[in-house]
């Protein structure tokens, strides 16, 4: 599955807290005590470069990828989580991930602010990650395919931050501090209203029991200066994979395995929103990694995606030396928050952040059977959050009294059953477009 960036098991853009040759697998991790996250640390985040530039030795791992065009009738899937005639027109959506191409569909536009993983052009995709994420938050509908942005007519901020396409002499290209100075430059940016972290450096909880290294600290200061800057802060709950081991969404309240950074400081949703993925049909992801702090979910799978590489659309993304996978992951639920985020930030301009991230919980929608680990709040609901409450349930219809059966009962238990066929129908037509 691909899917986030800082964690491995999704695209492994940022390198994880450990090297992914010597993570723990899945089962033999010891589980703790969820740690709580460290105390901002501005004097770390101050000691840090500010401009960007170049990772010291960085090198390619072979020429990017190109895109895997979508079967045209995926194509034609239709976003789940638009609504017409909400556009979050206007709204600056950062988004710090591998780049943002500047794709013809990202029609608000994007603005280059910056790359700190080779010091070029933040519009420089490799991976065709980023691309994908800011697709989701902001593309605008196009003549022969269901793919729109949740809010398209938002502008796109790219930072870029990570790559799984180059490498540095000591691992990977990109680690909490280069994100760390990817998001102070962000939200530096005048008019930036929401910041889409589409990452997760995994951590194993009991290496985190003794505390973090300083970079951890700094990027903890540089989110906290975005939001006392009221910017909506909504970051992927990270993936299950060999340097991610599983949290049991069950017992995550109270004991796990993997912490994930920069989910982590969603245990302050006000701080951060943290997004878990859905499947297709509504339940959680089994790798989406659960934890408590976990906000909000919303789908992870994306049938046809903004490809980086071309002015059309891609079904797959690709990691070096593996084959083109599906663009599935807690990465694009992340994205739909962040969209959704747009538009009530568009709507309902004097909102704080504080109040956009309570009524994006508030309204969701309840899983049933799911644990508080895997969904938080349950799944996103943008029109009811739109709306500011969630539609009332439908009161149940009483059963006709045994021999005193009437005209109008005889109605109701007829509307019922229609209804019901009609719901099998719309669940069969739903399954079929999303499958």
């Amino acid at each position: 599955m691909l899917a986030v960036v800082l964690t491995a098991g999704s695209l492994g853009l940022l390198a994880p807290g450990l090297p992914v040759a010597a993570a723990p697998a899945v089962g033999t991790a010891t589980p703790v005590a969820p740690p709580a996250p460290p105390a901002a640390d501005p004097a770390a985040l101050a000691a840090l470069p500010r401009a960007p530039d170049a990772l010291p030795g960085l090198t390619s791992l072979g020429p990017c990828p190109a895109g895997v065009a979508p079967d045209p009738f995926d194509a034609l899937t239709p976003e789940p989580d638009a609504v017409p005639g909400a556009s979050g027109r206007g709204v600056l959506v950062a988004v710090v991930d591998s780049g943002v191409a500047a794709h013809p569909r990202l029609a608000g536009g994007v603005v280059d602010g910056g790359d700190f993983v080779a010091g070029g052009s933040a519009e420089d995709d490799c991976d065709g990650h980023g691309t994908a994420v800011a697709g989701i938050v902001a593309a605008a509908p196009g003549a022969d395919d269901g793919v729109v942005g949740v809010a398209p007519g938002a502008r796109v901020l790219a930072v870029r931050a990570d790559t799984a396409w180059s490498r540095t002499a000591t691992g990977g290209a990109g680690d909490e501090a280069v994100l760390a100075r990817a998001v102070r430059a962000a939200v530096a940016v005048p008019g930036v209203r929401v910041l889409t972290l589409a990452v997760a450096a995994c951590r194993p909880g009991a290496a985190l029991v003794g505390g973090t290294g300083p970079a951890v600290g700094a990027l903890r200061a540089a989110i906290r200066d975005a939001v006392a800057r009221d910017v909506v802060v909504v970051a992927a709950a990270g993936n299950v994979g060999p340097a991610c081991p599983a949290n049991d969404p069950a017992s995550a309240a109270q004991r796990v395995v993997t912490v994930p950074v920069p989910a982590w400081f969603g245990v302050d949703p006000t701080e951060v929103l943290t997004v878990g993925a859905l499947d297709d049909d509504g339940t959680p992801d089994r790798a989406s990694l659960a934890g408590p702090w976990v906000g909000l979910a919303a789908p992870g799978r994306v049938p046809a995606a903004l490809d980086a590489r071309s002015a059309g659309l891609t079904a797959d993304l690709t990691l070096p030396g593996s084959a083109p996978a599906p663009v599935v992951g807690t990465s694009f639920a992340a994205a739909r928050v962040a969209g959704a985020a747009a538009l009530l930030r568009a709507r309902f301009p004097t909102l704080s952040a504080a109040e956009v991230v309570a009524r994006l919980r508030g309204t969701a929608a309840p899983v049933a059977g799911a644990a508080p680990a895997a969904v938080g709040t349950g799944a996103l609901d943008v029109a009811a959050a739109l709306a500011g409450a969630r539609p009332a349930e439908p009161a149940p219809v009483s059963a006709p009294v045994a021999g005193g059966g009437t005209g109008r009962a005889a109605v109701v238990g007829l509307a019922v059953l229609v209804a019901v066929l009609a719901g099998v129908v719309g669940v069969v037509v739903r399954r079929r477009r999303r499958s």
